[in-house]
């Protein structure tokens, strides 16, 4: 019964987007940018979530805890190909300090720009170029992205040739160290309906150069490489995004003091205001 009840009200939603305006720009992918911007004057919200199980040590022995990233992006066309936004980011990782619990905590801003070069299949791939400024608590960064996409019939793929320089304790000296962080994307869906599109993808992080003395460290900082599927609802004004991923280094049980768990989840929302 539940069954048959969500999936009547998928399909509800699904055939009253048929007559909807699609004005917003839906990620398909939630690791990949896509190549669309909004139209100019519009705006658009996404509400990001991110988990990933790890452990901690307590006086209790080891506890497994999630870790959470929730990020609010506020989107504007300024005009039909140049997009601007601005983030909210917040925090909750587990502290073994706390017996395991994950307090959520404000972590900083983002803001950053989206450029289409060119119009959908005006050029043999759509390109767009996307430029980031992040302003965290113990960071700050430069982030850039080169957006790569092709319609194949009812597939689409997509890419995000991802770059960023970040440093940390950007205000103490004793402290200050530079990073540069490789991130690439890639991923493609299947247009099973307007409204219903799913797909794989594959993304990884990592640091090149500053693998650190530390095991811990050495692990962190090495480029982790994750896949795995995705789901995309799309109802005009407003969808939804989800994917998970395996960690491709290493499915074990995290030891304490890693921050990529066997396995990573994100889910996205976005509406048009």
């Amino acid at each position: 019964m539940t069954f048959k009840f969500f999936t009547g009200i998928f399909v509800a939603l699904g055939l009253l987007s048929l007559g909807a305006i699609a004005r917003a720009t839906p990620v398909p992918l939630p690791f990949t940018y896509p190549y669309e911007t909004l139209p100019k004057g519009e705006v658009e919200d996404e509400l990001y979530g991110d988990m990933t199980p790890l452990r901690v040590q307590t006086a209790a022995g080891f506890l497994s805890e999630p870790s959470y990233l929730l990020q609010n992006e506020l989107e504007l066309g300024v005009t039909d190909r140049v997009e601007l936004a601005w983030y909210q980011v917040f925090e909750a990782r587990p502290s073994a300090s706390d017996g395991g619990s994950n307090t959520m905590t404000f972590d900083g801003f983002k803001w950053r720009a989206r450029i289409r070069l060119a119009e959908a299949e005006q050029w043999p791939l759509d390109v767009a170029l996307y430029f980031e400024l992040e302003t965290l608590h113990d960071e700050w960064s430069l982030e850039e992205k080169v957006i790569l996409a092709k319609r194949f019939g009812p597939f689409h793929w997509m890419a995000n040739l991802w770059v960023e320089q970040s440093l940390a304790r950007p205000f103490d000296a004793a402290e200050r160290t530079l990073h540069f962080i490789v991130n690439p994307t890639t991923g493609i869906t299947y247009e099973v309906a307007p409204w219903f599109q799913p797909g794989v993808e594959y993304w990884a992080r990592g640091e090149l150069g500053t693998q650190g003395s530390a095991q811990i460290d050495i692990i962190n900082n090495r480029v982790h490489h994750f896949f795995g599927p995705t789901v995309h609802f799309d109802w005009g004004k407003l969808w939804w995004s989800l994917g998970v991923y395996a960690d491709l280094n290493n499915m074990d049980a995290p030891q304490p003091g890693e921050i990529y768990g066997p396995i990573w989840m994100r889910t996205l929302l976005g509406f048009t205001l």
